[in-house]
């Protein structure tokens, strides 16, 4: 019987969300069922204060199920009553009681978090399935409703034995038609991506190195004529509840899109025939295709070719495709005569981006974006057919593998491994122009002094960590997902994870910082001052036949570079 009461007070107090029954100055309490409490989004300058606000009830809809209401033991009036909240936090519980008619007693706990809350309540699977959506704002006790379609996306974290699963949502309008919203912030648009960081302990890694990215990248080749074209994308921190039950910290963030990159539209002339202007493309499998080392034949009617996915057009939208651009750029890469490549390439890589690329993948030792985990855009292939990319997916970054079994292997993921990065439209720019390796290294360093300066990238983890931190974000994760073979049976240590950063990042600058941009004085030959003993390398590591006279390019010897020209 008293299980019963107890279920049955759950179901009529988890109305308290929806509903609107109870409020603190305003703010919604959002029930949590996996835990059998409340959480509630309040200001940030309410943490650490004593605080005083006005808890009300709905008296119309409440006393009908549930009476006497009091919050830590305050009793809790019709007209409201004025608790104080002594040090407000985000991890000390706040008890709620009201007597259930039947006879019995609930008592829950309230948890106050200054991260907007996201609710989600929709069927759940790879397809779009509808649903509905309330945003919880710190700031504001008004609450956002919206409606649409979610659902999971990805494919690693898909994999079986994978628990916290990351979404895309689509919201639409009472008639199904896309609804753009502005939300936290950020862009004004109808898709949105939650990333939980399935695998990452820090749950930030992704949410981060998007951030950096965009602090420090080149602006796209067009700029001039897009000002506010993103290659990466903005988010912000969230606590998410899905159909009733806690599911942690994500990032609610923009989508990478034709709209993000400002790309330019199709058009569609008087006779119905599209005319394709901007064009973008997924790198979404590891293929010769992905790392530019070779090409095969495409078909215009499908939506993918040799790794890659069409994301803009939409075959929905235009139909066929064109893959020839994306082809020809692949093309040039794998088979260009280096004497071509160092004439040309600028024609078809936007080249200032693909430097900063390169150093943002050795920076954050970023494993899996070097082929796989990459937009490529053309802005308007009426105009300039040069490729450029966008960031995407970067959870496996600063010593994160994507999976933790085995746990972090320092051959793979460790801070002072001499990485060479598999892609070759990058590795062809460092190895066979000169000037342009020569600028990775003057533009890293450069960097070092602002956004890569170890103190400022360190600061950028342990902010956004001590932010969860603050707000009890932290410890609610843990307590849902500490141990989850998502982590491989490892425990959410958040202080001990800041130390892994922090020493990870010194000692993977001091690492480049010697060695892959080294500062070290090149000298500058010609063929007939040539050293005449010892071996010979290129930057790829490959001994040069002796005797043989160099081509144009960047060499090293004895520990030295040299460059002939």
């Amino acid at each position: 019987m008293l299980r019963a009461a107890w279920y049955i007070s759950i179901l009529m107090l988890a109305g308290l969300s929806c509903h609107g029954q109870l409020f603190i100055d305003g703010h919604h309490l959002v029930h949590d069922r996996w835990a059998g409490r409340y959480l509630c989004a309040v200001p940030d300058d309410w943490f650490g204060t004593d605080h005083s606000a006005l808890v009300t009830v709905d008296t119309a809809y409440t006393y009908s199920h549930l009476s006497n209401f009091t919050l830590d033991g305050i009793p809790i009036t019709a007209n409201g009553t004025t608790v104080t909240f002594a040090a407000m936090d985000g991890i000390t519980p706040h008890r709620i009681t009201a007597d259930v008619w039947g006879g019995e007693t609930l008592d829950m706990e309230i948890l106050f978090t200054c991260l907007p809350l996201l609710e989600v309540t929709a069927p759940l699977s790879t397809e779009y399935q509808h649903g509905t959506f309330v945003l919880h704002h710190p700031d504001s006790a008004q609450t956002l409703h919206l409606q649409g379609r979610i659902k999971w996306r990805g494919r690693t974290t898909l994999m079986e034995g994978r628990h916290k699963r990351n979404f895309h949502i689509k919201l639409e309008d009472e008639q199904g038609e896309k609804q753009n919203v502005k939300l936290l912030g950020m862009r004004d648009d109808n898709s949105w991506m939650l990333d939980g960081g399935q695998t990452d302990l820090s749950r930030i890694r992704n949410h981060v190195a998007q951030e950096l990215w965009l602090d420090m990248a080149a602006k796209p080749y067009y700029a001039d004529l897009e000002p506010k074209a993103r290659s990466a994308v903005r988010g912000e921190l969230i606590e998410l509840i899905v159909n009733g039950q806690y599911e942690g910290i994500y990032t609610l963030s923009e989508a990478m899109d034709r709209k993000q990159m400002k790309l330019a539209k199709y058009e569609t002339d008087s006779a119905g025939n599209h005319i394709i202007h901007g064009q973008l493309w997924k790198a979404v499998d590891y293929t010769n295709g992905t790392t530019f080392t070779g090409v095969t034949d495409y078909d215009n009617t499908q939506p993918n070719w040799y790794g890659f996915e069409t994301k803009y057009p939409d075959l929905d939208e235009v139909f066929p495709t064109d893959y020839s651009i994306l082809h020809e750029g692949v093309r040039f890469a794998r088979f260009a005569y280096d004497y071509l490549w160092r004439r040309m390439a600028k024609d078809y890589y936007d080249l200032p981006v693909m430097r900063d690329y390169l150093i943002f993948l050795q920076v954050l030792l970023a494993i899996d974006n070097t082929s796989k985990n990459i937009y490529w855009a053309v802005y308007d292939r009426e105009q300039d057919t040069k490729l450029t990319l966008a960031v995407w997916d970067l959870d496996c970054t600063v010593g994160q593998d994507w999976t933790n079994t085995p746990f972090r292997p320092q051959e793979r993921v460790g801070p002072e491994i001499k990485w060479r990065i598999t892609n070759n439209v990058l590795g062809r720019l460092n190895v066979l122009i000169a000037d342009f390796h020569q600028d990775v290294i003057d533009h890293y360093h450069e960097l070092r002094k602002g956004p890569l300066h170890a103190d400022s990238l360190i600061n950028r983890y342990h902010r956004h960590i001590d932010r969860l931190i603050y707000a009890g974000a932290a410890a609610r994760e843990s307590d849902r997902w500490s141990g989850d073979s998502d982590l491989g049976g490892h425990i959410l240590d958040w202080e001990a994870e800041k130390q892994y950063i922090a020493d990870w990042l010194r000692r993977r600058l001091h690492f480049l910082d010697n060695n892959t941009f080294a500062l070290a004085a090149i000298e500058t030959v010609t063929d007939n001052t040539l050293p005449t003993t010892g071996i010979i390398y290129d930057l790829l590591g490959r001994p040069m036949p002796e005797g043989q006279t160099l081509s144009p390019g960047i060499y090293v010897r004895d520990g030295q570079k040299f460059i002939v020209h």
